[in-house]
């Protein structure tokens, strides 16, 4: 059974937030200031209670994603954008038409961007994309896809010896790299791997010239979190 490491636990705290600090967020940009006496602060809780009571009533009839991290504690862990999709669309009665709206839009390159599209607004609701994305929107996911099909694309037919192949290898697994989170130990051991695994790392360690030093006289991209 996958189990956090120390070091996932202070990455999803320090990278993630509870419903309690993105609903304290959001009060605060909406100039809702902390009330100055004793009895405003504490209604101010109960309000507070009960909108994450509602959200989370909303996560539970698949209306709104599942948390990206439950820690140990049992405590959920959300992404600091987590409200910005629904925000957008206007409520969450239109987040499903918003989301596909969107995600059409940009999946342009997709073979299948309606099938694409149904299969990420249930990875999206599943929290998951939350894993490995540094932004969690339409756009990002359909992105995430055509780059994975390019490198997969790539890979089959590899051309070592032809600059341009090398280029367009390399500038697609750097745009990868630039979108994907680094993923914690919990994830490749729950999943046994990981996009960043097959698509970032696993490529860059399988084509050293394309990505070492002097390569095309770049210096290699530095990857904290591999």
């Amino acid at each position: 059974m996958a189990s956090f490491t120390e070091s996932d636990i202070r990455y999803v705290i320090a990278e993630y937030r509870t419903l309690d600090e993105l609903l304290d967020g959001r009060a605060r940009s909406d100039g809702n200031h902390q009330p100055r006496d004793d009895t405003s602060r504490g209604s101010a809780r109960v309000r507070r209670a009960e909108t994450a009571s509602r959200v989370r009533a909303l996560i539970a009839d698949g209306r709104l994603p599942q948390p990206t991290y439950v820690l140990p504690s049992g405590e959920a862990r959300f992404p600091p954008d987590y409200f910005a999709l629904v925000d957008e669309a206007g409520g969450v009665d239109a987040l499903p038409a918003r989301f596909r709206a969107r995600y059409l839009a940009a999946a342009t390159a997709s073979p299948a961007p309606a099938a694409d599209a149904d299969e990420d607004w249930a990875g999206y609701l599943s929290g998951q994309f939350g894993v490995c994305l540094r932004s969690v929107t339409p756009e990002a996911m359909a992105e995430k896809n055509r780059l994975i099909r390019l490198i997969e694309r790539l890979v089959a037919a590899p051309a070592e010896a032809d600059p341009a192949w090398r280029s367009e290898l390399r500038t697609a697994v750097d745009a990868l790299d630039a979108l994907e989170r680094p993923f914690t130990d919990f994830d490749r051991e729950r999943w046994g791997d990981t996009s960043r695994g097959r698509h970032i790392d696993g490529v860059r360690a399988r084509y050293p010239i394309v990505f070492g030093r002097g390569a095309e006289g770049r210096e290699p991209v530095g990857n904290a979190a591999s």
